[in-house]
């Protein structure tokens, strides 16, 4: 049997939907991971250090990567530090959609909340924002 290195710290946990979610962190490149189902698919930076993979031919999750993890979740006397969902302004509607609907369902939404931030006071101007939604059981 291979041990785990000591810098990997790995676990699963069931979803609301009964399927598991296998979560990675690597402690020594503050990276955390959260694979819903195997494959290659296509990967999209949501924001700074936050990347979605998917399959686009089902728009089927893949997994989640939070990179500089430690940072993303660092509470703020406000509450949890948004961040700007920068990386849907250069994609076609459609595809913003397709990938909104992605992260507002389960199994994503359990992991990133979605809201909007209002630019002006008459909210003509609103820009997706995310949240790390549940600090994941590991070893920081």
């Amino acid at each position: 049997m291979r041990q785990q290195p000591d810098w990997l710290f790995q676990y699963e946990e069931t979803l609301d939907t009964g399927e598991t979610a296998r979560i990675e962190y690597d402690k020594e490149g503050d990276i955390l991971e959260v694979f819903f189902a195997d494959g290659s698919g296509k990967g999209l930076e949501l924001a700074d250090e936050i990347v979605l993979r998917y399959e686009p031919k089902t728009d089927n999750p893949l997994s989640l990567i939070l990179l500089n993890y430690s940072h993303l979740i660092k509470p703020t006397e406000y509450g949890p530090e948004s961040f700007r969902l920068n990386g849907m302004e250069h994609l076609p509607p459609s595809e913003r959609q397709k990938i909104m609907t992605m992260l507002t369902s389960t199994p994503l939404n359990r992991f990133l909340r979605v809201s909007a931030l209002a630019l002006s006071s008459d909210e003509t101007q609103l820009v997706p924002i995310t949240y790390i939604r549940q600090q994941l059981a590991v070893a920081l």
